[in-house]
């Protein structure tokens, strides 16, 4: 029985962050029709630090993207601090991840890593043709067999396979029939950044000299515990502040709402180690990651239609949503 031709799709991607723009780079490479459709004005990433290790960055290599667009750290270290000290309790080393691994572990600002995807994905450079973006397009509804999507401003679109990349807030995942199952975490957090100019300048500890993720706390089961990951070239320092919800519910708070008051990033942490507060109380753009315990899907593709990244999985982040693409 002989295989089966090869067959040029056209294929429509809803959404326009990390894991759209990803889709629409492997897919224009493998010499697909792709067009994205944002439902904003324009298309932007906001906020926070986007982990990308071997399993991610080796596609962004692959892909021929320029990562240096993305103005990354290359991770070379863990390191876990004393809650109250500071002090070192572990460091795991990284020097030979990339030897053993083939590539290396970045961390990107998401909107220097959303702009490097971007021009990847629409740029005359490169394998294919280039990805076309529709922006003010958002989902209403999908005909699941035909492969119609029908967005609020009167717009109809046919393709040949549909991609909601729309996030954990998907539209596509509720045309395929399915209806989240979830609760909230006994976790809240609390996102900041900090510029590692500022901090410095307030003869603040430089932790971008570590180029390392660095944490405190989140032993012994408690839920207190503060994540630094640097990005932009260790330019910007970007904080994960976790606390119990009882000390905070953001449950009903949206990223992207107005910033949280410095006092409140700093009430759960009385005995927090000197330094790091320090870092804390010059914090800026202090946003609510709102975190929730999901049951699994029972299905993530119906009909013409399938959901990539948050859309389909909001436990994995972003490493995963490129691979997906690859695949």
């Amino acid at each position: 029985m002989g295989s089966m031709g090869w067959t040029r799709l056209d294929i429509g991607i809803v959404g326009g962050g990390i894991g759209g723009m990803s889709a629409a780079i492997a897919l224009r490479r493998a010499g697909h029709s792709v067009t994205i459709y944002e439902k904003h004005d324009f298309v932007g990433e906001v906020g926070a630090s986007v982990s990308c290790a071997a399993n991610g960055s080796r596609w962004l290599h692959e892909w021929n993207v320029h990562v240096e667009k993305g103005d990354p750290v290359v991770l070379k270290k863990l390191i876990n601090r004393d809650w109250k000290t500071g002090e070192p309790v572990s460091v795991y080393d990284l020097d030979d991840y990339e030897e053993r691994w083939g590539f290396v572990y970045y961390m990107f600002h998401r909107q220097y890593m959303h702009s490097m995807l971007k021009d990847e994905a629409l740029g005359d450079e490169g394998e294919g043709e280039p990805a076309k973006l529709r922006v003010n397009h958002k989902c209403l509804e999908i005909d699941l067999e035909r492969g119609i999507v029908t967005f609020t401003n009167g717009v109809t679109a046919r393709h040949d396979l549909i991609i909601g990349a729309d996030g954990i807030g998907s539209v596509v995942r509720g045309q395929i029939g399915i209806n989240p199952d979830k609760k909230a975490s006994d976790s809240s957090c609390l996102h900041a950044n900090v510029t590692t100019e500022e901090a410095v300048r307030l003869g603040l500890v430089d932790y971008s000299q570590d180029s390392a993720l660095e944490y405190w706390g989140g032993q012994e089961g408690k839920w207190d515990k503060i994540v630094l990951s640097p990005c932009n070239g260790g330019k910007l320092l970007s904080y994960y502040c976790f606390f119990p919800r009882s000390k905070g519910d953001y449950t009903t708070h949206t990223w992207g709402g107005e910033d949280r008051p410095v006092e409140e990033l700093l009430e759960p942490y009385p005995e927090l180690d000197a330094q790091v507060l320090g870092h804390l109380k010059i914090g800026k753009e202090i946003q609510p990651w709102r975190l929730w315990v999901h049951e699994p899907y029972p299905h993530i593709q119906k009909g013409t239609v399938c959901l990539l990244g948050d859309a389909g999985h909001p436990d994995e982040k972003q490493k995963l949503t490129i691979e997906e693409m690859n695949a």
